[in-house]
C-alpha cells in the first residue's frame, strides 16, 4: 500500500493529526512536569519518583486496560482518555493559582494522567487495524510514528514560546487545549467493524490469564516482550531524568536548552522514519527491531564526553534516528501475526514492558544521578541497552526472522 492510498484514509488521517497534537501536549507536559519538578524540589531524587508516578500506572492497570481494548468500543475509549486530559491538566495552573502547588501534587497529578494514557495507547494501536489494511500496517505504523517526532518538534518550540511569554506553568494551560484539539480529531475516526471481538462473557481476570496464556505460548511475542523489558529498565530512566539533569547540572543551562534537545529528538526520530517509511518493507522487521535496540545503547555512550549544548544535541540526533527502528517494527509485528481478538492485550502488555520498565527505570536513574554523575550513567545504561539487542539477536531466531 503507497503513501498516496494511505493518506486518502480519512481516519488514518484525522488518527494522525489527533496523535500529533495530543503527543505535542504530552511533550509540553513532560518538559514542564520534570522541571517544575526540579525548581520545586532542587532534588534529583524527587524528580525521579515524580517522572516514575507518571509511568506505574502502566504497570499496574496495563492488563485490564487490554482488556478493555479488545472487549470494548476503542473509539470511545481514546475519547474518554482524552477527555480526562483535558481537565486533569488543568489542575496544575489551578493549584499554581491557589498556591498549594508541590512535588507531592505534581506526582500524583502525573500519576492520574498516566491513567488515561494506559486506557489511550493500548486503544489506539489496536484500532489502526481497523482503518488501514494489512498491506498497508507497516507505512501506517511509520506515518503515526512521524506523529511523535512532528510533537517533538511542536511541544519543544510551543514549550520554548511559553516559557519566554507566560513562565512555566502555563505550559500547562496549552497542553489542556492541545489534549481538547485531539478529542475533536479522534471524532472523525470511522473504524471498520472489527472481524473478531472478545466476548463479554468472561470475567476480566480470565481474559487476562487468557491472554497471557497465548503471549506465554508464543515464541516471537514472548522474547520480544522479554528484551524489551531488559532494554527499557536500562534506556528510559536516563532518556527521561537523564536529560533534564545533565542539562541543568552538567550544561549549567535552563530550560530552553532542555526543550533544545526534545527537539533534537524529535530531527533524528524524522530523519530515520523517512527512511523506514520508503524502504522499511525490504527488510524483515525482527532485524529492524533488533538492529534498533543495539544502536538505542550503544548511541547513548559519546553523553559521557560531551561538554557543550550542541555535542549533545548532535548525540540526541544520531540516538534518536535508532527508535523507529524500535518502535515501528514491533507495533508492526504485533498487528500482522496476533489474532485480532489478543490484540489489545498483547499491545497493553508491551505497554507495560515499556512505560512500566521506564517507572522503576525512572526511580532507580534519579538515585544514580545523585550517587555517581549523569556522564556515567549514561556510559553504563547505553552499554547496557546495546547488550540486550545483542542477546536477542543472538538467542531469538524467531523473532529476528519475522517480517
Amino acid at each position: 500500500m503507497n503513501l498516496k492510498k494511505i493518506f486518502q484514509s480519512k481516519s488514518l488521517t484525522a488518527l494522525w493529526l489527533g496523535q500529533i497534537i495530543s503527543q505535542s501536549g504530552d511533550s509540553v507536559y513532560q518538559i514542564g512536569l520534570l522541571w517544575l519538578a526540579l525548581e520545586l524540589s532542587n532534588s534529583e531524587s524527587i524528580t525521579g519518583l515524580v517522572a516514575m508516578a507518571s509511568y506505574l500506572p502502566a504497570v499496574i492497570l496495563s492488563l485490564f486496560t487490554g482488556v478493555a481494548a479488545d472487549r470494548g468500543n476503542r473509539k470511545t475509549i481514546m475519547l474518554s482518555a482524552d477527555f480526562a486530559r483535558t481537565i486533569l491538566v488543568l489542575l496544575i495552573p489551578a493549584a499554581f493559582y491557589f498556591q498549594i502547588l508541590n512535588p507531592t501534587l505534581l506526582g500524583v497529578n502525573a500519576f492520574c494522567i498516566a491513567i488515561a494514557a494506559a486506557f489511550f495507547n493500548p486503544a489506539r494501536d489496536s484500532i489502526i487495524p481497523q482503518i488501514v489494511p494489512p498491506n498497508g500496517l507497516l507505512r501506517a505504523n511509520s506515518l503515526i510514528q512521524t506523529s511523535w517526532q512532528f510533537s517533538l518538534l511542536l511541544g519543544p518550540a510551543a514549550a520554548g514560546g511559553l516559557l519566554a511569554l507566560t513562565g512555566n506553568i502555563h505550559l500547562f494551560t496549552a497542553d489542556s487545549a492541545f489534549y481538547a484539539l485531539s478529542f475533536v480529531l479522534i471524532l472523525l475516526i470511522t473504524p471498520q467493524a472489527r472481524k473478531v471481538k472478545t466476548p463479554s462473557t468472561g470475567t476480566g481476570l480470565s481474559e487476562i490469564k487468557d491472554g497471557l496464556k497465548y503471549v506465554f505460548g508464543n515464541r516471537v511475542i514472548l522474547p520480544l516482550l522479554i528484551i524489551t523489558m531488559l532494554d527499557n529498565i536500562f534506556i528510559m530512566g536516563p532518556a527521561i531524568v537523564g536529560a533534564p539533569v545533565f542539562v541543568r547540572e552538567e550544561l549549567r543551562l535552563g530550560a530552553g536548552a532542555y526543550a533544545m534537545i526534545q527537539f533534537s529528538y524529535a530531527i533524528g526520530m524524522l530523519i530515520c522514519t523517512a527512511f523506514l517509511l520508503k524502504y522499511g518493507e525490504r527488510f524483515k522487521a525482527g532485524k529492524i527491531l533488533l538492529i534498533g535496540m543495539i544502536l538505542d545503547g550503544i548511541t547513548f555512550v559519546p553523553l559521557f564526553f560531551v561538554k557543550t549544548l550542541a555535542g549533545m544535541m548532535i548525540t540526541i540526533v544520531i540516538h534518536s534516528s535508532a527508535i523507529p527502528l524500535l518502535t515501528v517494527p514491533r507495533a508492526s509485528i504485533i498487528q500482522k501475526i496476533v489474532p485480532e481478538g489478543y490484540t489489545g492485550r498483547v499491545f497493553a502488555l508491551v505497554n507495560m514492558a515499556v512505560v512500566g520498565m521506564s517507572a522503576i527505570s525512572a526511580g532507580l536513574t534519579g538515585v544514580a544521578l545523585e550517587l555517581f554523575g549523569a556522564r556515567w550513567v549514561y556510559m553504563v545504561i547505553g552499554l547496557g541497552g546495546g547488550l540486550c539487542g545483542v542477546l536477542g539477536w543472538r538467542f531469538a531466531k524467531d523473532l529476528r526472522e519475522t517480517e
